[in-house]
Parts: structure tokens; C-alpha cells; sequence
């Protein structure tokens, strides 16, 4: 019987280990923005399961009040292109009036290098077009997250500070 409380350990124990690696967003707070319920499901459970606190809406103006009224610390905003009312290309650029170095990425299914190259200059940190794999998305988020030499992330911000603002 102490063989199997052994094995039981060692197993519980091997579990909990590859899910402290694995867990590359641990700590950090994403706001997903997409009018696609089942991309807002499949991203959050994505970015959930690699440790992330997610913040999902189905509206650019309800993410850009979340931004703007900085109740919520948010490291990294994720948002759809094509959105109803309020593109995402417009979004990103009410976001960054509000938190000029939030990270933001962009995705779409409707790209084009002229469509990638506008997003950069608005100020995203990365552009990926959808249908989307989950490794490419976690790799871009901890690219655009990792810190530089400078102790900056992509977007420019302090990346132990991510989710300050210089008036927080």
C-alpha cells in the first residue's frame, strides 16, 4: 500500500511540475476582444489554461472603457480586426490615446501585407490572421511580453511593469 501512496505522489507530484512550465502566462491579465463568441470561448480556454486571467468582450467600446477607466490592470490586449460598430484598427488606436505602450495584438482573416503594415503603424505589437494555432498565439504573446536588454517589452513598456501606466 505505500507503494501506491508513493506512486500516487510522485505522480501528483511529476503533474504538478509540468503544469508550473507549461503555465507561460501565469499572473498575466489579457483582455480579448472578438464579436465571435466561439473565438472569445476557444481564446479564453487557450490563454486560461496557460495561466492567464482573461477578460473576454464581444464589444471594441466596452474594451476601451475597461482600458480607460484603468480599473483593471491589463497587460496585453488581444482584439479581432473585423469588429461591428468599432473597427479593431480604430480600437487600437482609442487604446493607445488612453495606455500608449499597452501591447496589443491583432488578429484577422482578412489580411494583407498593406492591412499587417497599417496595424504596426497604429501601434499593434503583432499581427497574426486566423484560422489560428494556439502555439503561434502563445508564442507571439510571450514574444511581445518578453523583456529586451533595456528591460522593455516589444510595446516599449517596462516588462516587470506591464500592466502600469506611468500615472498609476
Amino acid at each position: 500500500m505505500a507503494y501506491w501512496h508513493y506512486a500516487c505522489n510522485a505522480d501528483h507530484l511529476m503533474a504538478e511540475i509540468f503544469n508550473s512550465m507549461r503555465k507561460e502566462l501565469n499572473e498575466k491579465s489579457i483582455l480579448v476582444v472578438d464579436d465571435d463568441e466561439r473565438m472569445l470561448r476557444a481564446l479564453d480556454k487557450v490563454l486560461t489554461g496557460e495561466g492567464a486571467t482573461v477578460m473576454c468582450s464581444s464589444w471594441a467600446g466596452s474594451a476601451i472603457g475597461v482600458v480607460a477607466e484603468k480599473k483593471i490592470e491589463v497587460d496585453l490586449v488581444i482584439i479581432d480586426l473585423c469588429m461591428p460598430f468599432i473597427s479593431g484598427l480604430t480600437t487600437v488606436h482609442a487604446l493607445h490615446n488612453y495606455c500608449p505602450r499597452l501591447p496589443i495584438i491583432v488578429l484577422t482573416a482578412y489580411g494583407s501585407p498593406t492591412v499587417k503594415a497599417e496595424c504596426l503603424r497604429e501601434g499593434a505589437a503583432a499581427f497574426l490572421e486566423k484560422p489560428l494555432d494556439s502555439s503561434v498565439l502563445i508564442d507571439a504573446i510571450a514574444g511581445v511580453l518578453a523583456p529586451k536588454e533595456d528591460g522593455t517589452n516589444k510595446s516599449g513598456r517596462m516588462a516587470k511593469e506591464a500592466g502600469e501606466d506611468e500615472g498609476r
